[in-house]
């Protein structure tokens, strides 16, 4: 139990002293504006979604096989995947991304959509159903609110 303990421990403040680094850290790369939003050639709405995993987290890896059944059952949707574990730019962009909408990575895999946030991973049937239903309720808006 002191092992846990630990542990978390341990994930909160190294997620935090991350955290202070990226946003304290003076030379952040620059990326481009956070895309939300696009239109394919139809003019119909396309969702991004930015997803953020790290390879040794086994939420992550629970939520991997999730990820393209995304892309495959949604073509509205596009895709930006991002592993935060080897790539420090991935996890400055995590932090910005996260900030640009009030918000604080604390924890992986993260999922950043519609201007929120969802993080963490249980199964495909709790989780990745409320993924479902959060992003085809952001495209259903999306589609009421194009042009006619």
């Amino acid at each position: 139990m002191i092992k846990i303990y630990k542990n978390l421990f341990l994930l909160f403040f190294i997620s935090f002293s991350l955290y202070a680094s990226a946003e304290n850290s003076p030379v952040l790369v620059q990326v481009p504006q956070t895309k939300w939003y696009s239109t394919d050639a139809d003019g119909k709405p396309q969702i991004h979604l930015y997803f953020f995993w790290s390879k040794t987290c086994p939420h992550c890896h629970r939520a991997l096989p999730l990820i393209p059944k995304l892309a495959e059952s949604y073509p509205w949707l596009k895709l930006h995947a991002f592993e935060i574990t080897e790539n420090r730019r991935n996890m400055r962009l995590f932090f910005r991304i996260a900030k640009s909408i009030g918000q604080r990575p604390e924890m992986v895999p993260g999922f950043l959509f519609c201007k929120e946030m969802m993080v963490g991973y249980g199964t495909e049937k709790t989780t990745g159903a409320k993924l479902k239903e959060k992003l085809e309720a952001c495209y259903q808006q999306r589609l009421q609110q194009r042009p006619r």
